[in-house]
């Protein structure tokens, strides 16, 4: 293969999948999985959730008795002055004593107003908001990852369809070389075209070195070697369109943010009932199992030694502390109003931003099917002008107005390519299917 059909093979194939699949390639689903193992941002979010999933448990609900060992033993050196009614007295000094005691307590609230329900309840919703929060920070960084993906992508076909217009160029030297040997063309042309054969190259060093800025911040999102280099796959696949209603319906679904809101809405519900149950009285159950051991040299009682268990039952109800209880109840009552605003709000916002985002898409859709038909006019302009020159018929300004109307065309494609498919991902992630 010459190096003329070699030129027109590449043409053909921009900007499609320019970069075939080797072992140095990085696919976005490579890059997505080691975003979800190493990304500090999902793993300090996993170690939240996680503590929340500890927290809920009975025994922090308030549902399980509390039991305690206590044990304790003194002793004491005293001089003792005792006179008793039947006219016996004790003066001694030097009269030693012991006190033994042990004793296990338990403690159970069995009724607190129902708050021991409430708290449990908001428990639960605590643990899924954890898991919710967990969604919520994988999708942020998971847009992240897409945006730097694809920026390396967008970067990618540029630079392979800057070396595309450089071989344009270098032939073009070839040609007016030729033409200058045998006194048919003029020196200008030639060294035009390796001014412009020379600006080429410095654009591609620049973009190169964007291309390595953009992959460096990729390496450092999903916690790679920095040191190994990679390419990535520069095929871009689209998700099916759907309708309006259909990204309405799935936002008010599956949007993280709003059922962040909306559990946040349930457990501010939770907390008006702990402080209702404030106005109902409580019950709780001791029991205790004790022994106690008492020595003395001197006294009435040498020795006083007990050994037993005791049971009871207390209620206790505030009926009066100042109004607190009326104030708490009514400020929990207005945090769940302002947490209803709030997921009014949300909503409100994220639909505006919906309907904004999937007109946004029609719109690119359109915009790059265009701008795939001019990359392919682009190409067979640049083929043409390309073959008159070779022969005789074109000239100068004709290759050179053909290779700047397909750097400019590829450059709107690749542009068109990437606007659609951030566009995209913030249609996804706005309806909750990005994680998906």
């Amino acid at each position: 293969m010459n190096k003329s059909c070699f030129f027109y093979f590449l043409l053909i194939l921009l900007p499609c999948s320019i970069i075939a699949q080797n072992n140095n390639t990085l696919s976005f689903k490579q890059a997505a999985e080691l975003l979800l193992k190493n990304n500090f941002d999902i793993q300090l979010a996993q170690n939240n959730a996680t503590i929340t999933d500890i927290d809920n448990t009975y025994g922090n609900a308030g549902f399980l008795p509390k039991v305690d060992i206590n044990a304790g033993i003194s002793t004491a050196n005293n001089k003792t002055n005792q006179e008793f009614s039947n006219g016996l007295t004790v003066n001694k000094s030097g009269v030693g004593s012991q006190n033994y005691n042990a004793g296990m307590f338990l403690s159970w609230t069995v009724f607190d107003g129902m708050k021991m329900f409430a708290t449990k309840e908001r428990l639960n919703l605590l643990e899924q908001q954890g898991e919710l929060s967990t969604k919520i920070s994988i999708e942020q960084q998971l847009e992240q990852l897409i945006n730097l993906y694809y920026t390396a992508v967008m970067q990618t076909q540029l630079i392979k369809g800057i070396e595309v217009s450089m071989q344009v160029t270098e032939e073009r030297i070839k040609i007016y070389q030729r033409k200058l040997e045998i006194g048919s063309g003029s020196n200008v042309e030639l060294l035009q075209a390796k001014l412009d054969y020379n600006a080429q190259k410095s654009n591609l060093l620049t973009q190169k070195l964007n291309l390595a800025e953009y992959k460096n911040n990729l390496k450092v999102l999903i916690k790679a070697n920095l040191d190994q280099d990679f390419a990535v796959d520069t095929v871009i696949d689209f998700e099916p369109e759907f309708s309006l209603e259909a990204v309405k319906q799935k936002m008010e679904q599956s949007n993280q943010l709003l059922l962040f809101a909306k559990k946040n809405t349930d457990i501010i519900s939770q907390s008006l009932k702990e402080a209702q149950s404030l106005t109902l009285p409580k019950i709780s159950l001791q029991s205790a199992y004790n022994f106690t051991n008492s020595k003395s040299t001197a006294g009435f009682a040498l020795l006083n030694q007990n050994l037993g268990y005791s049971f009871g039952i207390t209620s206790s109800w505030n009926i009066f502390n100042g109004f607190n209880t009326r104030n708490k109840i009514k400020v929990a009552k207005i945090q769940v109003r302002n947490s209803q605003i709030e997921v009014d709000r949300i909503k409100y916002n994220l639909w505006s931003s919906a309907y904004t985002t999937y007109q946004k898409l029609k719109d690119n859709i359109e915009i790059l099917s265009l701008e795939e038909q001019n990359i392919e006019l682009a190409k067979e302009a640049l083929k043409i002008s390309t073959e008159r020159l070779k022969t005789g018929l074109g000239n100068y300004l004709e290759i050179k107005e053909s290779q700047n109307s397909y750097e400019t065309a590829l450059t709107r494609l690749v542009n068109a390519r990437y606007n659609m498919k951030m566009t995209e991902t913030s249609l996804k992630k706005l309806t909750g299917t990005l994680i998906n």
